[in-house]
């Protein structure tokens, strides 16, 4: 099968066998299942045009590259606004690998002819040939073979259908490598936060300006602190707080607590005010006391409220899902008296108080406990989320298990594993 690189600098014959020109660039249109090759940029003494892959044969490596018709009849190709091009945007430049959500450098192309000769983009190389050696390569090749009706080998090379572009601005040429970053958008927020982690401020950037706020947020969430706070540094001072904004409000104030104080002055006035308040709060923490760990997202409810209220209450507040591993049960003055689960809740008569079958006995916490107290809970009495009172006895937050987790493990640790499943 052809490669980019044994065309590149390959001379255009015409019929007679004389040289038109060098072949400089590929453009590329996309297709179904796969891009396909739309055009031949041909620089010669004393012109330079994109002749139509339909009018150029390219056979096996190593034979004549040959134009199928007279060059005076070959009208040049129009170049369309989602055309790419090989040389300039993908050879030599940073893709995502998004079966193994690592960032590499492309060594080459690989092409192949389906069909009535057409050729097909059917991936890439990667710089570290012994990094190729990946899991599932083989069925990944074969699923792309069948797709062109062609056999496959396996050799060191990642599926186009893997492969997420990276965004590439080429000054004074006319191809612009327009990308949505849709595969990217369906990866899991821990996988986005790895590749985060590996690519350059401004790629970064890019990226999570494309994404909704919801998925920018998770997967910043993601990734390494420092990589968080450069980011949210870097990013447009209205879209850094819409992106805090939709974080924990616990990960919010961690991030700005790094960050120089100007700069987070400017993100927590940017913010809305329900949500700045509760970052301020925390802020207010040493990280490794409950108070700094706490989350405010949690579910209260009186204890008059019924079994059913109490479920239609939280359909409205439709809570994130790591705030609902119990739900709190408070007094007039905001005083924990409860805590059910939500089994408690399903199997409670519609009409029963939940003060009926409320745990009275909580396992809590105070606002200046260390990492180690709140670790010995966890592990004493099996929670999964421990409530955090002041000295009033007041619900101030709660701190999730896998937090904990978190701030115990040494940071080469924490990068090896996801912060949620």
């Amino acid at each position: 099968m052809p490669q980019l690189t044994e065309i590149i600098g390959q001379p255009l014959l015409d019929v007679q066998s004389k040289v038109i020109g060098k072949i400089v660039e590929i453009v590329v249109s996309s297709g179904d299942p796969l891009p396909i090759v739309a055009a031949f940029k041909i620089k010669s003494t004393d012109f330079v045009t994109f002749v139509p892959a339909s009018h150029v044969t390219v056979g096996k490596s190593g034979a004549p590259i040959v134009l199928s018709c007279p060059m005076d009849n070959v009208a040049a190709y129009p170049i369309r606004e989602d055309d790419f091009s090989l040389v300039n945007d993908v050879l030599n430049k940073e893709i995502v690998d998004i079966h193994d959500c690592t960032v590499v450098k492309v060594q080459d192309v690989r092409l192949e002819p389906v069909g009535d000769g057409t050729l097909t983009i059917l991936g890439v190389e990667p710089e570290h040939g012994g990094w190729a050696e990946r899991l599932g390569l083989t069925g990944a090749m074969n699923a792309l073979g069948k797709l062109i009706n062609r056999p496959t080998t396996s050799v060191p090379f990642i599926p186009w259908n893997d492969v997420e572009s990276l965004p590439i601005y080429n000054a004074n040429e006319p191809i612009r490598l327009r990308i949505p970053y849709q595969k990217l958008a369906k990866l899991h927020p821990s996988d986005l936060g790895e590749i985060l982690n590996q690519l350059d401020s401004g790629h970064r950037k890019r990226i999570l300006e494309s994404l909704d706020l919801e998925t920018a947020a998770e997967a910043l969430s993601e990734a390494d602190e420092d990589v968080q706070v450069q980011t949210l540094q870097e990013l447009d001072g209205e879209r850094a707080a819409d992106i805090l904004e939709e974080m924990p409000a616990d990960e919010a104030a961690d991030v700005l607590g790094d960050m120089d104080e100007a700069r987070r002055g400017d993100l927590l006035g940017r913010m809305n005010p329900e949500d700045r308040e509760d970052v301020v709060e925390l802020l207010e923490y040493h990280d490794q006391s409950a108070g700094g760990m706490m989350t405010s997202e949690y579910v209260a409810i009186p204890s008059t409220f019924s079994a059913r209220k109490t479920i239609e209450t939280l359909r409205g507040l439709e809570p994130d899902a790591e705030t609902i591993y119990y739900i709190y049960v408070v007094d007039l003055d905001e005083c924990l008296v409860g805590v059910i689960s939500l089994r408690d809740l399903i199997v409670a008569l519609p009409d029963a108080r939940v003060e009926e079958f409320m745990i009275r006995k909580v396992r809590c916490v105070p606002l200046d406990a260390d990492i180690d107290d709140v670790a010995h809970a966890f592990e004493k009495y099996k929670l999964l989320a421990l409530p955090v009172v002041d000295g009033e006895g007041r619900i101030q937050g709660i701190i999730t298990v896998d937090d904990t987790l978190e701030q115990l493990l040494p940071p080469d640790w924490r990068k090896r594993f996801p912060r949620r499943a």
